[in-house]
């Protein structure tokens, strides 16, 4: 009977079976080599990994640490040039105050004239009465620094709340103060002018520098020196409404003064954290 055992099978049943094992045992020594090859280093891995790990770190500390110190350098300056800003507005707003003071006090002298006097009657005005009544000033501080943090977003750089939120009502002060002078400008340009500008002419009646001089009590004016003007209904009504807003403004040059005085205080504490 033929098979794989059989006679005729060319393949004895010995071949066969040294045939089927010499694979085996030849497998089995490939695979005892290649493990052996494949050990995986675990140790030098991990200490490579954390490495890395420490270098990642470092490089985030290093990168926050100098972003850090930037930002405190830029509100170090920030601050400063502010204090800067506000001192000079310091300054200024002292002469401001009193200029406005002496306008209000000299125009509502002239109203109060004006309403002791009958319609159409004359009465001797003094120079600083006019001037008074004609000046238009309007305050104008330093706030560069400040316009330009806003725009920029470095306000933020400024943690004091307090600080801020004085900045923010400094801000709007000054907006509400500057509405009222040029409602008075309004009133001066379109209103007094013509008004007093039928009875006399302004332009010979007065010097600019003279007048600014007086406003920053820096001369006086001749107090000799008088014009005689026409009662009337129109330019005592622009001037109540003038005097009216004046009020307005030195009220609100005095809370600017105060505010950038406490402003200033609060600078100085800041930079000297820096």
């Amino acid at each position: 009977m033929n098979g794989w055992f059989g006679p005729g099978s060319g393949h004895s049943g010995k071949i066969r079976l040294e045939g089927r094992l010499r694979p085996k045992a030849d497998i089995s020594l490939y695979s005892i080599a290649m493990t052996k090859n494949r050990e995986i280093p675990w140790p030098r891995i991990a200490a490579e990994g954390a490495v890395i790990v420490v270098s990642i770190l470092m490089a985030f500390a290093i990168d926050t640490w100098w972003q850090d110190r930037t930002k405190v350098e830029e509100a170090h300056a920030l601050l400063v040039s502010l204090r800067v800003d506000f001192q000079a507005s310091q300054s200024h707003v002292e002469v401001w105050l009193a200029g406005n003071k002496r306008i209000l006090r000299a125009s509502t002298d002239f109203l109060d004239q004006l309403r002791n006097t009958g319609i159409d009657e004359e009465l001797l005005v003094p120079i600083d009465w006019l001037v008074a009544t004609i000046g238009a000033p309007t305050y104008s501080p330093t706030d560069s620094t400040l316009r330009t943090a806003i725009s920029s977003g470095q306000i933020k750089l400024i943690e004091d709340v307090e600080l801020r939120t004085l900045l923010a009502k400094w801000s709007q002060q000054l907006d509400d103060t500057q509405e009222d002078e040029i409602l008075i400008r309004e009133i001066v340009v379109n209103q007094l002018v013509p008004a007093i500008s039928k009875q006399i002419r302004l332009g010979l009646a007065f010097d600019f520098d003279t007048i600014v001089s007086w406003f920053a009590e820096r001369a006086d004016l001749d107090v000799d020196q008088e014009f005689r003007i026409r009662a009337t209904t129109i330019l005592e009504g622009a001037l109540a409404e003038r005097t009216f807003y004046e009020n307005f403004v030195v009220g609100g040059l005095e809370e600017i003064e105060t505010t950038q005085a406490e402003i200033l205080r609060l600078l100085d504490k800041e930079i000297a954290k820096n």
